[in-house]
């Protein structure tokens, strides 16, 4: 048996909250070729696993019946105890918004928000994290915090999650790191000028920028935003799927 493996502060997952998990199936499917497993999680119903390739990289979750909150992309973050994360979130200014709860077999995760009100989970593995690495085609490669106050955000995380922060391409925005590594970046970017509560924003990596947004207006998606040059870096997107959740997109300069 394998020795499990913990990369605190990495963001390991993602996983959608949609109204309607088989026409997220259909676009996503189309959208990047991803392959999708049903698992039966018991009282707590069926949670859809998304897999690029042979790989899990994240998940489907019907939204509860009656649950106001748009469909959208959430974030898991890596942590050592997700009670003692809950509790410095709360003492930083942001919020508990639900648990800490455990999901048998799986782990222990908190839904929390940042001082500005981004939402995010806090999450500790019952079998470990996945093993790190360059992220490949139509994988998850990146993040965006929108903040009103980038210092205000950059220090709650730092804080958190142990990121370090350094300037990003953005004017005012920071990137931060884990052991080196860039994971995303802080910013008060599109959903601030664009008055979108402040939230976070996942990526997937995407060989051309312009025909996975043409693809995704196709099937159905609003694209708000078609192309950002990043200098030196590649360029991004982001579109709104048929239910209305916001996901980027990410090309790179240089693409393995």
């Amino acid at each position: 048996m394998s020795e499990k493996s913990y990369t605190p502060g990495r963001v390991v997952w993602r996983e959608l909250m949609t109204r309607d998990v088989a026409k997220a199936r259909a676009f996503y499917g189309e959208l990047f070729g991803w392959r999708f497993e049903e698992v039966d999680m018991g009282p707590m119903g069926k949670y859809t696993m998304v897999h690029a390739g042979a790989k899990p990289i994240g998940g489907l979750w019907p939204k509860p019946e009656g649950d106001p909150r748009p469909s959208a992309w959430m974030s898991y973050v890596s942590v050592e105890d997700v009670d003692q994360a809950s509790e410095q979130a709360k003492a930083q200014g942001g919020q508990i918004m639900y648990g800490p709860a455990d999901i048998p077999n799986v782990g222990r995760f908190a839904l929390l928000s940042d001082p500005g009100g981004a939402v995010f989970l806090a999450f500790r593995s019952a079998e470990g994290d996945p093993p790190a690495g360059m992220p490949g085609l139509h994988e998850f490669c990146w993040e965006t915090i929108s903040a009103p106050d980038v210092a205000q955000a950059e220090g709650f995380y730092d804080h958190l999650f142990g990121w370090k922060s350094m300037p990003s391409p953005a004017p005012g925005g920071k990137v931060f790191s884990v052991d080196g590594t860039p994971q995303g970046m802080v910013a008060d970017v599109y959903p601030a000028k664009a008055e979108v509560p402040p939230h976070w924003l996942t990526y997937v990596a995407v060989e051309k920028l312009e025909t996975s947004t043409e693809r995704a207006a196709k099937l159905g998606a609003q694209v708000p935003m078609p192309k950002i040059e990043i200098p030196n870096i590649g360029y991004s997107a982001f579109v709104v799927d048929p239910e209305g959740a916001a996901l980027g997109l990410f090309q790179p300069l240089v693409q393995g």
